[in-house]
């Protein structure tokens, strides 16, 4: 499973020293925070491999906020486990 808390420091490590300058949290905007396209898919990869699941990609998407990643990290973990 996968928590914001663990979502939130993926983005630290990306955002480097610019992370002291954003309160993460499960409401925070992947835009609002200024990681690249690129950057996103690399934290969803790396929750992809490390959770052993693979994410619809319609609703990855999707994925806008640290809360949208957690929700549907949790629905293809749950997915994955019923298959």
């Amino acid at each position: 499973m996968i928590t914001v808390e663990e979502v939130c420091s993926r983005i630290s490590k990306k955002l480097g020293s610019r992370a002291d300058s954003y309160k993460l949290d499960a409401d925070t905007s992947f835009d609002a925070v200024g990681l690249s396209s690129l950057q996103i898919a690399d934290i969803v990869y790396s929750i992809e491999d490390d959770l052993d699941v693979e994410f619809d990609e319609s609703k990855a998407a999707n994925v806008k906020t640290v809360g949208d990643l957690v929700k549907l990290a949790e629905e293809a973990k749950e997915q994955s486990v019923q298959a």
